[in-house]
């Protein structure tokens, strides 16, 4: 890219960058929140200018209101996800006290979505690792690796040393 170029995008940047982060500022809780989607929003717009398309201002609008309806579902997904495993968890008749359910709940929430999934699947729903290639669209391999990665991410969040070869109980 050249050096013109480059002052032609910041030039974009600069025109505009203050109405972007305006409009999204009236549409989410945050100010902070508004920042991180007027930035989404400019990085989309740069890949967009790199491959030679016009950025214009109903563009951006477009792209911002898309960043923040994008955070929003990711907002409901959280706390659906946050409900139910307050449900399950209380659902719980024996095993840990409450404040190892917190614990664990808490520890879920930071795992991404599809180790998350592996984990209910396995634990939740006694499934085998078969099962859950098959509710992830994915190999059984790749079931495995993902249920592997998200017991060690567990074990690590909730203080135990992750030990090579452990077992973990759940069904092959």
């Amino acid at each position: 890219m050249t050096r013109q170029q480059s002052a032609v995008f910041e030039h974009v940047f600069h025109a505009n960058y203050v109405l972007v982060r305006r409009y999204a500022e009236r549409r989410v809780p945050s100010a902070a929140l508004a920042e991180d989607i007027a930035a989404e929003t400019f990085t989309a717009a740069w890949v967009r200018y790199q491959q030679g398309d016009s950025i214009e201002l109903p563009w951006l609008y477009r792209v911002a209101s898309n960043k923040i309806n994008d955070h929003f579902r990711s907002a409901e997904r959280k706390r659906a996800v946050e409900e139910t495993l307050e449900r399950v968890l209380s659902e719980q008749e024996e095993g840990a006290d409450t404040l190892e359910k917190i614990a664990l709940g808490r520890s879920l929430l930071k795992l991404t979505d599809r180790e998350r999934e592996a984990i209910l699947l396995t634990y939740w729903e006694g499934l085998g690792a078969a099962e859950v290639a098959v509710a992830l669209s994915c190999s059984v391999a790749s079931a495995w690796a993902i249920l592997s990665r998200a017991r060690k991410k567990l074990r690590v969040l909730m203080g135990e040393p992750f030990v090579a070869g452990m077992t973990d109980g759940g069904r092959k």
